[in-house]
């Protein structure tokens, strides 16, 4: 049994999130969509999914995405747990009914994150502030939420930077996952990115100097918490799992 990870570029991988979930006991099956791997054809030792970023468009219509649209709609309609992130959080969100658009311009960089009445009651932001400092790199959103999901958190030019449905699946338009080589790595491959962005990367550098100590705490309490609420090892989720929001 594993954590299926749908990695969709080279660039954009696990990282810390990969780290908490191993720390916790759970192994990771990690395809590369973009290399030719394929998404699983059915459920069988699967324990749950984590759909990562990328640079493709969560509204293309290659096959790959179709794949993934089934898979990852299969796995929240068996109740098992599933994560997505930036393009993962809008092949998500397109999965379960919801919509994505492009941005009238780019979020990169460091910007704070407001939580939603929802966030602030939610298990998953427990200890974490209303408040707080996330890093950024899109320039789709997700516009429509999917029926019956809740938005737990938005910024300033996003409405929806984090959000849910039922009790395991979660989404964050936000890069919780990265380290500082994320950062230089993106940095150095979309250099035109930072520009219609307003950013540079002298600017970026400083903010992230800044910021990231803060923000590598707040990212670690966020995926422990999804370890212990979403993803408990201890049990394996086909109507185990007690109600924890309630």
């Amino acid at each position: 049994m594993a954590i299926i990870v749908l990695q969709h570029c080279d660039h954009d991988t696990v990282k810390r999130l990969g780290v908490v979930l191993n720390e916790y006991g759970h192994e990771l099956d990690v395809r590369r969509l973009h290399a030719g791997d394929p998404v699983p054809a059915d459920l069988d030792e699967v324990d749950g999914a984590v759909t990562l970023g990328g640079p493709q468009s969560a509204n293309a219509n290659d096959a790959w995405v179709a794949d993934e649209l089934r898979f990852l709609r299969a796995v929240h309609e068996a109740s098992l747990p599933v994560v997505g992130i930036c393009l993962g959080s809008q092949l998500l969100a397109r999965a379960l009914g919801g919509e994505v658009s492009t941005m009238d311009r780019a979020e990169i960089g460091w910007h704070d994150i407001r939580l939603s009445p929802a966030g602030r009651e939610d298990p998953l932001f427990a200890g974490i502030g209303w408040t707080h400092r996330q890093f950024h790199w899109h320039h789709d959103e997700v516009t429509k939420l999917p029926p019956g999901a809740r938005p737990l958190a938005s910024s300033a030019h996003c409405k929806v930077q984090a959000w849910g449905a039922g009790l395991r699946t979660y989404a964050f338009q936000f890069h919780p996952e990265i380290d500082l080589g994320s950062i230089e790595q993106w940095m150095r491959q979309s250099p035109d990115e930072l520009a219609t962005a307003g950013m540079d990367a002298a600017t970026l550098r400083a903010q992230s100097e800044e910021a990231y100590p803060a923000f590598e705490r707040v990212a670690r309490r966020l995926f422990e918490s999804l370890a212990l609420f979403v993803m408990p090892i201890d049990r394996r989720y086909h109507g185990l799992v007690k109600d924890l929001h309630h």
